[in-house]
């Protein structure tokens, strides 16, 4: 069966490794030469001396396209080699042989899911890997690893990924019987999970911690125009490698304020501020003609900075490992609950009815 299994896969197996191996090569001879231009700029110590700039502009072009490259294959994969698993044979007719022999459907089953999923969770680690090791210079240098687009297209996470994607597609063939609405669904499907978590799961999956910051700290609080006032508003602090979650300007009994509390406290320790400035519904008053000098703005804010603080839950630069480990479980218990859904589906049905 295990061989019957590989006759059915190889074309696709060969395909992909075809494909792999020239990624990969694109990737190493390139890589190898940023590590060149990184070493000629001495390493990570460039961005303390502003001087990194041949290093972010290095291979522009490759760097927008490693990311989404990595970011797609976990969705081909399960397009390509999760969808057709079932949709095929059911399409086809051939599950009628396929399913009448000695080999149970069930087992049947199994092993070309166990065949194609581990060869499916080979590839992406291996993509994953190598998109990681070229970025590795950049990411020493920007320290932004939580990034949107960093996150996601580093470390482990597209191993759960493909995982997820592949049983996805096994299930929507399964589901449907046909295998271009099976790539469909498992598309979309797949895309639809990945925004899901990213907005609504990964941040609550590890508890975060808070700080105290002061509001003269780089430039994390400006003045926006209101329909009746000018207030103050918040933006996340850059913290290095570390991702920060919510921002909120608090008193000093660390309690969030409101746009009323905020216009009040302006007015008493910037009159001239509170007074002067135009009121444009969402204008950014720091900003453009008549907004404020750098000095005006400075000075409101160590007026401020008695009364105020910004209270930032954010999470620190240990968690990113761990933070790797759950999401890629969850994406990887996910994939087996479907699969196991799927094959206790295929194998109740008796032989001569379809799914």
């Amino acid at each position: 069966m295990i061989w019957v299994a590989w006759r059915q896969f190889r074309t696709q197996a060969l395909v992909t490794l075809g494909l792999l191996a020239a990624f990969a090569a694109l990737v190493l001879v390139t890589g190898l030469h940023l590590r060149d231009v990184y070493g000629s700029l001495g390493g990570a110590h460039c961005s303390a001396r502003n001087d990194c700039t041949a290093l972010l502009v290095h291979d522009h072009m490759l760097q927008d396209l490693l990311g989404p490259a990595l970011l797609a294959i976990p969705a081909l994969l399960g397009m390509f080699w999760g969808a057709p698993l079932i949709a095929r044979e059911l399409e086809s007719g051939t599950y009628r042989l396929a399913w009448t022999q000695s080999v149970t459907r069930r087992d049947w089953l199994s092993i070309r899911v166990a065949l194609v999923g581990v060869a499916a969770l080979a590839v992406a680690g291996l993509a994953s890997w190598l998109v990681s090791w070229w970025f590795a210079p950049l990411d020493a240098v920007q320290r932004n690893s939580f990034g949107p687009g960093v996150f996601t297209e580093r470390g482990i996470v597209a191993i759960g990924y493909a995982g997820f994607a592949f049983t996805l597609g096994v299930a929507a063939g399964a589901l449907t019987r046909r295998t271009l609405p099976a790539m469909a669904a498992t598309l979309f499907g797949f895309i639809a999970a990945r925004i899901a978590f990213t907005f609504w799961v990964r941040p609550h999956l590890l508890a975060s911690r808070h700080v105290l910051l002061p509001v003269t700290q780089g430039q994390a609080v400006g003045f926006l125009g209101t329909p009746s006032s000018v207030s103050l508003f918040a933006t996340e602090p850059t913290i290095p490698n570390a991702w920060s979650i919510s921002v909120a300007l608090v008193g000093r009994a660390h309690h969030a304020l409101s746009t009323a509390q905020l216009h009040a406290l302006l007015v008493r320790t910037c009159p001239t501020i509170a007074a002067g400035l135009p009121q444009n519904p969402g204008a950014d008053v720091t900003k453009g003609p008549g907004g404020l000098t750098g000095g005006a703005f400075q000075s409101c804010l160590q007026a401020l900075s008695p009364h105020l603080q910004l209270l930032v839950a954010y999470q620190p630069p240990s968690h990113y490992w761990p933070l790797q480990a759950v999401e890629t479980g969850i994406f990887l218990l996910v994939a087996l609950m479907l699969i196991a859904t799927t094959v206790w589906r295929v194998g109740r049905r008796a032989a001569r009815k379809p799914i």
